[in-house]
């Protein structure tokens, strides 16, 4: 079995395993430096003990698993991710065999973690093989797998559209919506514009504190962890993958969306917008220009909406997938959970 090397950090991970995270292996926005740099350092309740796993040694680290001590609930590990979380797999080396690496590592993580009652993992993608392959190493005689819906994920495939054919396959209420609300916007003074690569770290701060003032003036409640969106785009910013929409009417910002650029992927990880100008509809008027910003200027691959099964995403994209999450049980010191969950699955085929 591949040695399995228990790391506090990042910066004390042996350089072979950094490298598989500053390398061509990091080119997923949920796998990289900057977002677990900013999920530690502004995004973990009290208590909570994030660390890595490694397998392999030194120069041969062929995989990385990001790991954390949650403090609270049934599991007593569990993956690095939380409410923010899109997606969420190991790390693996870009030169080695992907599924005999994911297996490995889901074999070594079982034996590590033979002894706890529970462990899990969430947020992740079953169409992704080496998902399956990692699922599949954890599997351990004494210990139930059970797998249970997390959050669908909406996207849509650009990869061979231009702006104008991708705007042409949306329904006929969205462009009428985007084309008088657009042109009202206009007559009002209103300006979209997008926050990117060549912009310098003061336009960036000034965003910022646009998108924060959009923010304390949507529906939306507070964030419980107020430091990790400002944080996230400083570091995204400083990876050339931010891209910052934003909506101003008379100098007011009045509409945000936090986009990423990432290997061909641009994902929105936040929007909001100023509950005052609803009439306006700034947000749907700010998503087209942000889409047509990124397809007619960058390489865009997919357009990725995130997590969650909200109305407006079905009027930008067809494509959802379903992401789950897994809980290794010791059969023997919790049998409770094998029945709760066996239950549950019944009472949800019985209702379909």
């Amino acid at each position: 079995m591949d040695k399995l090397t228990r790391c506090e950090t990042i910066g004390a991970m042996p350089p072979g395993a950094r490298a598989l995270f500053d390398g061509p292996g990091r080119m997923r926005l949920f796998t990289s430096r900057p977002w677990f740099e900013t999920f530690i350092s502004a995004g973990l309740n009290e208590g909570v003990e994030p660390f890595f796993l490694v397998l392999g040694e030194g120069q041969n680290s062929r995989a990385i698993l990001p790991c954390e001590r949650p403090g609270t609930g049934a599991a007593s590990v569990v993956g690095l991710t939380s409410f923010y979380s899109c997606d969420f797999r190991p790390v693996i080396a870009t030169d080695s065999d992907q599924a005999a690496t994911s297996r490995a590592l889901g074999h070594a993580v079982s034996h590590a973690f033979a002894r706890h009652a529970v462990f899990g993992f969430d947020s992740l993608d079953p169409t992704e093989p080496a998902i399956e392959s990692f699922l599949a190493g954890l599997t351990r005689p004494g210990r139930a797998l059970l797998r249970y819906a997390h959050f669908g994920r909406w996207w849509e495939d650009v990869s061979d559209r231009s702006f104008t054919a991708y705007m042409a396959a949306r329904g006929g209420a969205l462009r009428e919506v985007i084309r008088r609300k657009g042109a009202k916007l206009k007559r009002e003074g209103g300006t979209l514009t997008m926050i990117g690569p060549g912009d310098d770290a003061n336009t960036v701060e000034r965003g910022i504190a646009d998108y924060e003032k959009v923010y304390a003036a949507s529906w939306k409640e507070p964030e419980p962890f107020p430091d990790f969106q400002p944080t996230l785009m400083r570091n995204l910013a400083a990876a050339g993958w931010l891209r910052l929409a934003l909506c101003h009417i008379a100098g007011k910002p009045v509409a945000a969306q936090l986009w990423t650029l990432v290997a061909g992927t641009a994902t929105v990880l936040k929007l909001a917008h100023d509950q005052a100008f609803d009439k306006q509809s700034p947000g749907t008027v700010l998503t087209h220009f942000a889409i047509s910003r990124l397809m007619d200027n960058e390489t865009v691959n997919i357009l990725d909406f995130g997590r969650g099964d909200d109305a407006y995403k079905k009027a930008w994209t067809t494509n959802r997938t379903q992401h789950i999450g897994v809980l290794s049980v010791n059969v023997a010191k919790r049998p409770d959970m094998l029945v709760r969950h066996w239950l549950g699955t019944i009472a949800r085929r019985l209702r379909r």
